[in-house]
């Protein structure tokens, strides 16, 4: 399949046109093929907006224009064909299987509850199941931290020991997933801190 470039971002909303035009504009010089975007705060009519010249490939998961959303782009230089879609409705998540040079890939994008909720991870993680047979690539913002020590500031009143963490972390276990950050940075801390 060759080597494909992925970039997971938490945007934290693209509503102006001028945060969308920095968002782009960074995108090209990451020099991305395939972008995973959380919290992009587009209602299903505005999802277009997320169109570019370099990226005219835009999968979105809508909610409102204040809250939620995930989206991934492709590259206008991928060829692929979607072999399927997953949405889910309240703009948490988005799943598309795609075939690359006959190579099936599943990319999910994920933009977690910011409260423990279980169910919500069970849920993803059911849907994500039914498309395990390529090469995986999730991204996303979880909202909680794997590793509390290394991936949280250690201020007093932080310390979170939610039920999400372990199902995920089973998750990840059961479907040969690995924090590919963690993977490359063991002894550092989260860079969304």
């Amino acid at each position: 399949m060759g080597t494909l470039r992925f970039i997971t971002w938490n945007i934290n909303g693209a509503g102006s046109r001028e945060k969308r035009l920095k968002i782009f504009n960074q995108l090209k010089k990451l020099q991305a093929d395939v972008v995973l975007l959380q919290e992009t705060h587009r209602p299903l009519r505005g999802s277009n907006e997320l169109k570019t010249p370099e990226f005219p490939n835009v999968f979105s998961a809508c909610y409102n224009s204040r809250q939620r959303g995930a989206a991934i782009l492709i590259h206008k230089n991928i060829n692929f064909t979607v072999l399927d879609t997953v949405i889910d409705p309240e703009g948490r998540f988005l799943i598309i299987k795609l075939s690359i040079r006959d190579k099936k890939l599943c990319i999910a994008s994920v933009y977690g509850p910011n409260v423990d909720d279980p169910s919500f991870f069970h849920g993803f993680f059911s849907a994500l199941s039914e498309h395990l047979d390529g090469t995986l690539v999730l991204g996303g913002d979880l909202n909680l931290g794997l590793n509390e020590d290394m991936d949280r500031l250690n201020t007093a009143g932080t310390q979170r020991n939610w039920q999400s963490t372990n199902i995920i972390k089973q998750y990840m276990n059961d479907f040969g997933l690995c924090d590919a950050w963690r993977s490359l940075h063991p002894t550092t801390g989260d860079p969304g801190d």
